[in-house]
């Protein structure tokens, strides 16, 4: 995981040559993945045994 210094120099770097509508976007989706972070920090600990459950790849096709 990078610091936050790093991690906001990055970001600046990266949006210093995006429109403003791309900002905005950007900083949109930087807002919804900060908020599914929050979401599964929530989420109880998954259990192990996840027999059940289909492997990602086939669940994702």
């Amino acid at each position: 995981m990078l610091p936050t210094k790093t991690l906001i120099s990055k970001i600046e770097t990266l949006s210093k040559d995006l429109t403003p509508e791309q900002l905005t976007g950007f900083l949109d989706i930087l807002d919804a993945m900060a908020v599914m972070v929050e979401e599964a920090r929530a989420l109880p600990p998954v259990n192990d045994d996840c027999s059940s459950e289909l492997p990602l790849s086939k669940a994702m096709h």
